[in-house]
């Protein structure tokens, strides 16, 4: 009980020292334009998004153009990057000025950095947030700090662990993103609990991430990150909220096995995602000739490595799940 109980504190404050962070700077609201790695068509979905109003962001007069490459889809493509109006002011709210020393000690606190190229937050490998591992209470707290997405959860087994792969993506307050996670735990272990994985247990991961399906079929990606190995692959952007529909927004993941085995065991739980109340519920399907034109939520899988274009499984954090159980 007492675990229990620090955990949740210790979610709680991550929360709160997340808005605090976050409200101190300001975003640019231009869209860098990326190739998406597939030319794959999907369904229309509504572009009905606005920005967050309330708070007031840096409207930097200029913008300077950059070339640049990235690594998921290794295609060279130009995007608009913000010249910063001050060189030592990151934001300012109420009228007191944030400096960049003070942003990043207070986003190293947190556990987070700053991508100043593409705007964006991510986390950091080493955050305190790793020593108290991931359960569903967490996702069930983060609906009352209006964090409001849509998860999914992959488990599977391999080399004497239980593996769990859990997505993110959606509204966090003032950003929008998403996450890709890896926990582990023992097979015995009666607990809900995952533990965040060791730096023994690391995954290579990268995603790409698109306000709405519109936005995939136009190449028009607004933020990515780069590959590396991680347990909390993450990316939020100041500014976008997308009206607490989650399931508009579209998010190209890739990640690497170690081996056949372990690949095996993704894609067990890629194809057989684990809903809200543990129920195993059909998730991906494999790309493959008889695949139909127009879709997301599949995955295709390249030896030991994985591509996943996710829109709509899983389930929302404030909802009830919206799978349908297999029969």
């Amino acid at each position: 009980m007492k675990s229990t109980l620090l955990r949740i504190f210790a979610a709680m404050m991550a929360l709160v020292m997340m808005v605090c962070c976050f409200t101190a700077c300001s975003d640019n609201t231009d869209d860098p334009e990326i190739t998406k790695p597939s030319d794959v068509q999907g369904p229309d979905v509504t572009d009905d998004l606005v920005d967050f109003d309330g708070v007031e962001w840096d409207d930097p007069s200029t913008t300077n153009t950059t070339t640049t490459t990235t690594q998921s889809s290794k295609e060279t493509t130009t995007k608009k990057n913000p010249t910063s109006t001050n060189p030592t002011q990151a934001g300012s709210t109420g009228g007191s000025t944030i400096t960049k020393e003070d942003l990043q000690a207070a986003l190293t606190a947190a556990g987070y950095a700053y991508d100043e190229e593409q705007q964006v937050y991510y986390s950091t490998l080493e955050p305190w947030q790793r020593h108290f591992g991931f359960g569903d209470i967490y996702d069930d707290a983060a609906a009352y700090a209006n964090m409001r997405y849509t998860t999914l959860k992959a488990d599977f087994e391999y080399d004497g662990l239980l593996w769990r792969l859990q997505w993110w993506k959606g509204q966090y307050g003032i950003l929008e993103g998403a996450e890709l996670g890896v926990y582990t735990k023992d097979p015995n272990s009666t607990s809900d609990f995952y533990d965040c994985a060791d730096d023994d247990h690391l995954i290579d991961m990268s995603f790409e991430y698109y306000r709405t399906g519109s936005d995939f079929r136009k190449d028009n990606m607004l933020f990515c990150r780069y590959e590396e190995p991680h347990w909390w692959l993450t990316g939020f952007k100041v500014g976008y909220v997308a009206n607490n529909n989650s399931s508009a927004s579209v998010v190209v993941a890739k990640l690497k096995a170690y081996d056949e085995a372990m690949a095996n065991g993704i894609e067990s739980g890629l194809r057989r995602l684990t809903d809200k109340n543990g129920t195993k519920v059909t998730g991906f399907v494999e790309y493959g000739p008889n695949t139909p034109e127009k879709c997301y939520d599949y995955y295709i899988r390249e030896g030991n490595n994985f591509t996943v274009v996710w829109q709509t499984k899983g389930y929302k954090n404030h909802q009830t799940s919206t799978i349908t159980p297999d029969a």
